[in-house]
């Protein structure tokens, strides 16, 4: 067994480089995806997820580059035109707010898929790493971005936690003491277009969605604090990058996926074991009934007496 996890170290760099790239992209996915989970956002997060290549495109239509600041800002553009559209749409009357999610997110990727089939012949944007991504084979530049983007993402949710946690549990009371609660609510948005960038070689924008949410999804099955849960989510991050990219190798299958799958398993086992479990749940309930039964036979056999 220690062979298998020794043995692939050896095979060339491209092993640290995929295992740096996929605890780098996990892990600021997995900070932004507690809150985004902690306010029912995590349609908007898909959303962003994937208008994000719109902005990539459109960038590189207007600068003739395809660096990384080049597509971050121009993600960030298209990410926040979208996050304003759905607020704008869920507003009407007559609009939900989950239809308004879909019409915006499915409009602007589908122009996306568009221009980048019709309008960007000469770049090289390969359309299958944007959507599912491939950490073994990441770039210098990819690397670089995520080494910039991933502690910059934790450092600005160190130096704003108070403003975030208070924005995210009560709206109203932040208004009330002064935290610029629609400011806050962009900055989520902004660093959610800009880390799902970063992560798009590694993960790819369909499977990037599921590490924001799934590491929150078990983190809140297992701790009551935000400090608690976004401790569990990073663990949660960290062990699905790590176990996902030994079991692509393992199985030679895509890596990406791998990730996401452990960390379904992972949130399976939360799911089950959990505190408040469905374990716990089920032997309470056996316990109920057991003490319950008895109850219930005396109480028959006292009124047929």
């Amino acid at each position: 067994m220690l062979d298998y996890l020794i043995e692939p170290w050896s095979w060339g760099a491209w092993m640290w480089r995929a295992m740096l790239a996929s605890v780098l992209a996990a892990i600021p996915l997995a900070v932004l995806g507690v809150f985004l989970y902690l306010r029912r956002m995590s349609l908007v997060a898909d959303a962003l997820a994937h208008v994000a290549l719109l902005g990539i495109v459109v960038a590189f239509l207007v600068t003739g580059s395809l660096e990384g600041p080049v597509m971050l800002a121009g993600a960030t553009v298209v990410g926040l035109v979208a996050a304003i559209s759905i607020e704008t749409l869920a507003r009407r009357p007559n609009v939900r707010a989950d239809a308004a999610i879909g019409i915006v997110f499915t409009v602007l990727f589908a122009a996306g898929i568009i221009l980048v089939s019709t309008s960007v012949h000469d770049a090289h944007i390969d359309t299958q790493c944007v959507l599912f991504g491939n950490p073994l084979a990441i770039s210098d530049r990819a690397l670089w971005m995520l080494g910039g983007v991933a502690p910059a993402v934790v450092l600005m949710v160190v130096f704003f936690y108070r403003w975030l946690s208070v924005s995210t549990f009560d709206p109203i009371l932040a208004a009330s003491i002064g935290i610029p609660v629609t400011l806050v609510h962009y900055g989520v948005m902004t660093a959610v277009s800009i880390t799902t960038v970063a992560s798009f070689e590694t993960v790819g924008s369909i499977l990037a969605i599921a590490l924001m949410i799934v590491p929150a999804a078990t983190a809140h099955l297992l701790a009551n604090r935000l400090s608690t849960m976004l401790l569990v989510a990073v663990g949660h991050a960290v062990i699905s990058a790590v176990v996902g990219v030994y079991v692509s190798i393992w199985v030679n299958a895509s890596t990406a996926g791998a990730i996401v799958v452990v960390g379904g398993v992972l949130y399976a086992l939360a799911f089950i074991f959990a505190p408040h479990g469905l374990l716990r749940r089920s032997l309470q309930r056996r316990s109920y009934r057991a003490e319950a039964l008895p109850q219930s036979a005396s109480a028959i056999a006292q009124k047929s007496a």
